[in-house]
């Protein structure tokens, strides 16, 4: 196995050596295979870390170059479920619409049924009125 410092893991990973640190501390607590301690002539332990756990677990994926902007895989499945979750609105949107145009004939039929019921009766003609 091959294995690599936590600057190392830094650079490779881009994140910050405090994370790169609270992980390795996590793993030493749980007595992973995936770090080991060396140490040091100052007595001191030096964490390195599995190249395979680092490929595996912390570089996420290759960038794509995509017009001058790095956007790797995960960022495109991101963006796809987004997409379909606003196709997904829309549609929602549209049978809304549709709902609230079928609820408005409806009460514009029921006010005229009302209005009918509180109109007063007409009189009637009569043929012998002068």
């Amino acid at each position: 196995m091959e294995w690599i410092s936590i600057n190392e893991v830094c650079n490779l990973t881009k994140k910050s050596n405090t994370t790169i640190r609270n992980l390795a501390r996590k793993l030493k607590a749980e007595k992973s295979k995936h770090i080991k301690l060396e140490r040091l002539p100052s007595g001191y332990d030096k964490m390195l870390f599995s190249l395979s756990y680092v490929n595996s677990k912390l570089i996420i994926g290759k960038p794509i170059k995509n017009s001058n902007t790095a956007i790797d895989s995960n960022s495109n499945k991101i963006i796809e479920i987004l997409e379909r979750q606003i196709i997904a609105k829309d549609e929602q949107m549209k049978n809304k619409d549709e709902q609230i145009n079928n609820l408005t004939q409806l009460l514009a039929m029921e006010k005229q049924q009302v209005q009918m019921l509180l109109d007063p009766p007409k009189k009637k003609k009569r043929w012998f009125g002068f």
